[in-house]
């Protein structure tokens, strides 16, 4: 004698439970014929009938109940197992995440949560500014990178998927003069002290790159900070502007945005990995990033996430 399939135990014990053969197969993703040949199958090989049917649904009888306590422990304890089998197969698939400064503060957090609605898989993670991010990508040293690039940049020997165009914007606090106009002139912007980013990030690589093509010269640094956040602190310390990503302002950081007459900062968020077959986990981090991204621009407004 055959022993009894789980899937005919797992249809068996729906059937019963839920008090008709379409119910069971609504649950079970299976046509009703399907389950009931499963049902047929059952009764065969115990050689008893183990439901009653009749126009209003199924009845256990009282074989069908004896095999119901059994089938529905071994159901159970084959659902944890499959359980601890997907734990198990995640915790091996660490993701090795190599992430810019203000992606880590702005967008991560969101990404990693929606990454853990599919998988248990950790995620290690390295924050560094774009530029050792990007080696780091084509180095194969990181499985996923997040990095700004130029808006028409393309990172050689790694596949680069665009995430979202960003802006980088003048910031003054609201007791400086600046706070109360709508624009400045590039001048009014190269003779004024600002709170800076720090040489190696891209916030400053891409003002200086665009003052450059505009034939103007260097902003002057009142002081060189390593984040957006200390920037906006340093700002309202010295009293004085900063630059920063437009994704990154809030109105609780109490600053003005002014325009700068002909100029713009433009860049773009990119996702980088190295070329070939991604893991599981790592399709599930991309998907998650993209889905952080599309879930906030259908928001009222940015949901203040940026990189840098």
């Amino acid at each position: 004698m055959r022993e009894p399939q789980l899937e005919e135990l797992r249809t068996f014990c729906a059937a019963a439970e839920l008090g008709g053969v379409g119910r069971a197969a609504q649950r079970l993703h299976l046509s009703q014929p399907a389950v009931s040949k499963r049902l047929k199958a059952l009764e065969e090989l115990v050689g008893t009938s183990l439901l009653e049917r009749s126009p209003h649904g199924v009845t256990m009888t009282a074989a069908g109940e004896r095999l119901y306590a059994y089938a529905r422990r071994i159901t159970a304890d084959m659902e944890e197992l499959t359980g601890l089998l997907e734990q198990l197969r995640g915790a091996s698939e660490t993701v090795q995440l190599a992430i810019s400064h203000t992606a880590a503060e702005f967008v991560m957090s969101r990404a990693l949560v929606l990454m853990h609605r599919h998988t248990n898989a950790p995620v290690e993670v390295l924050v560094a500014n774009s530029r050792v991010v990007k080696r780091m990508v084509r180095a194969g040293e990181t499985d996923v990178g997040i990095a700004a690039c130029m808006i028409d940049e393309v990172v050689d020997g790694v596949v680069n998927i665009p995430l979202l165009d960003d802006e980088l914007v003048v910031a003054a606090p609201l007791s400086h003069p600046w706070a109360r106009k709508r624009s400045i002139s590039p001048w009014e912007l190269l003779e004024t002290p600002i709170v800076r980013r720090d040489p190696g990030s891209h916030t400053r690589q891409v003002v200086d790159g665009t003052m450059t093509e505009h034939g103007l010269g260097t902003l002057q640094a009142a002081c060189e900070v390593g984040s957006t956040q200390a920037a906006k602190d340093e700002a309202h310390e010295l009293g004085l502007p900063t630059i920063m990503s437009r994704l990154a302002f809030s109105v609780a950081d109490r600053l003005e945005i002014v325009a700068v007459e002909g100029l713009h900062f433009k860049r773009r968020f990119c996702i980088l990995h190295p070329h070939g077959s991604l893991s599981p986990a790592s399709s599930h981090l991309i998907d998650a990033f993209k889905e952080s991204i599309l879930s906030s621009s259908s928001a009222d407004g940015p949901a203040g996430e940026s990189a840098a």
